[in-house]
């Protein structure tokens, strides 16, 4: 038996813990993978050099109220080539352990990216009655931005602790922000986070802004917004995302945070 569906109960039961809504069982799975992904990950040598970043980083590390579904990073100098022997030694692990996994390469224009599958494990799990679905985590790792400050931050969920490098949650607010401003379709989990960073203290790092230069980004972003607003549909698709539905309000504040920033 998939070692994860045998553990499926105790799963749940950490989920419980962390009080996630027990209903929404995709997404607790998926958190489940990707912490332990990322506790296997950061066990490993090298990985200094690993930025954990990003809504799954923000979910895992910091506690974010929403399920995420990428894993991305930073790459602060670690060769392609080292990077994903590290992450393919984290799945031979799970294949030790009985964990079906398949593992892709997707090379772009706009550079490589990694993809996790586990087949039928939705299926086993009684979460899809399509036994063809697979449950799918990309990996992301980013070289374009320069001038980090990283901290070290405790992961501790579902049974997994390691120490995990990541940004600071200013300079997460700049990514973010810059990530609201660049998209051709805007994410309404952009929105969400910076609202979220900004209630948690952050600000933005104004070095990181110049070293990348992103100088006007609070001009940008406050013209995109003007232009846009906040269509109903942004509440939409973020309510799949969130454990109570009522914190979709938060949205509304966006305009009102980017003229605090």
């Amino acid at each position: 038996m998939n070692n994860i569906v045998a553990n499926f109960p105790q799963i749940l039961e950490f989920a419980k813990q962390l009080h996630l809504p027990i209903e929404k069982k995709r997404g607790i799975i998926r958190e489940y993978l990707q912490a332990k992904f990322i506790h296997d990950l950061y066990g490993l040598p090298q990985l200094k050099k690993l930025s954990f970043v990003g809504g799954t980083s923000l979910r895992l590390l910091r506690n974010l109220p929403r399920f995420s579904e990428d894993l991305d990073f930073d790459n602060l100098g670690l060769e392609l080539v080292i990077l994903e022997e590290q992450f393919q030694t984290v799945l031979e692990r799970w294949r030790r352990e009985s964990i079906v996994v398949e593992w892709l390469v997707n090379k772009t224009e706009s550079g490589t990216y990694f993809e996790i599958r586990l087949p039928e494990l939705l299926y086993e799990l009684k979460i899809t009655t399509n036994k063809k679905e697979k449950l799918r985590i990309k990996l992301d790792q980013a070289v374009q931005w320069c001038g980090h400050k990283t901290e070290v931050v405790l992961l501790n969920r579902f049974g997994f602790i390691e120490h995990v490098v990541t940004n600071t949650l200013d300079q997460m607010l700049v990514q973010k922000l810059t990530a609201y401003v660049r998209r051709a379709e805007t994410q309404p989990r952009d929105l969400y986070d910076v609202v979220w960073l900004y209630a948690q203290g952050a600000h933005l790092d104004e070095q990181f802004m110049f070293a990348n230069s992103v100088t006007t980004l609070r001009e940008d972003a406050m013209a995109k917004y003007l232009v846009e607003q906040i269509p109903a549909a942004f509440a939409r698709r973020l309510q799949p995302f969130l454990f109570e539905q009522t914190t979709v309000k938060k949205l509304a504040l966006f305009g009102s945070v980017l003229e605090k920033l």
